[in-house]
């Protein structure tokens, strides 16, 4: 499995060999900007899995930075570095989006701890992709470029994520929700097969037969017979 990213963003070229070398024997790829504007490039183009930035870097500030990334909807846990010791100050980043805030100087062991608790799961895009379908099946309307806009990402960046981690495409993963989704309403619920398919994102119950029968060799019908007497 590919290495989780971390990004360091910070002017100090001392601050991020510092940071890199604390790095340097754990599991992650490490990313370095020397700008705000770049990082924020990175974030945009790289599955960055946590960003390390400093409050005051030039060009784009630690809080504006926070500011794109959560308009943005950039996937990525943002941990803040600032030497302005301030409690109020630790509040507003907090409330901008950011999963923690330290002081510099940074100790190997603190900054370590952070980088421990804050790294998300290491197949988080395959729990972020498992949600969405969650969230959105029974939508007969959706369509790829709806995932495209939620996550912001290319078409052909998201096939290939949606291919690395469910081990499908978006169409085959899709239907396979809607059709366990329709199987679970079979087997709890009275419900018509024709309001099933509806609520499952099916145009119509000819679509949820067809797609059924492929997976499970019988109709939903059939299905729903056998199980009541089995």
């Amino acid at each position: 499995m590919d290495k989780q990213k971390i990004l360091i963003v910070d002017h100090d070229l001392l601050v991020i060999s510092e940071l890199a070398g604390f790095l340097w024997d754990k599991p992650y790829e490490i990313c370095l900007a020397g700008y705000g504007i770049e990082g924020l490039e990175i974030l945009r183009k790289e599955e960055i899995d946590l960003a390390v930035v400093e409050l005051h870097v030039e060009g784009i500030d630690g809080i504006t930075l926070l500011k794109h990334v959560k308009e943005e909807k950039i996937q990525t846990a943002m941990l803040i570095m600032t030497s302005l010791r301030s409690a109020e100050l630790g509040e507003q980043l907090i409330k901008a989006g950011a999963a923690s805030v330290f002081d510099k100087p940074i100790e190997r062991d603190v900054f370590l701890t952070q980088v421990k608790r804050y790294m998300p799961p290491q197949d988080i895009w395959k729990t972020r992709f498992e949600v969405f379908l969650e969230d959105h099946y029974s939508n007969p309307d959706l369509k790829f470029e709806d995932v495209m806009r939620y996550f912001r990402f290319s078409k052909s960046h998201g096939y290939a994520l949606f291919k690395k981690h469910l081990g499908k495409t978006f169409r085959e993963s899709l239907r396979e929700v809607r059709i366990e989704k329709a199987k679970s309403l079979i087997e709890e619920t009275p419900l018509p097969i024709f309001d099933i398919a509806a609520h499952c994102g099916f145009r119509s119950s000819s679509r949820l037969n067809e797609a059924f029968k492929r997976l499970y060799g019988m109709s939903p019908r059939a299905y729903r017979k056998k199980w009541t007497y089995a």
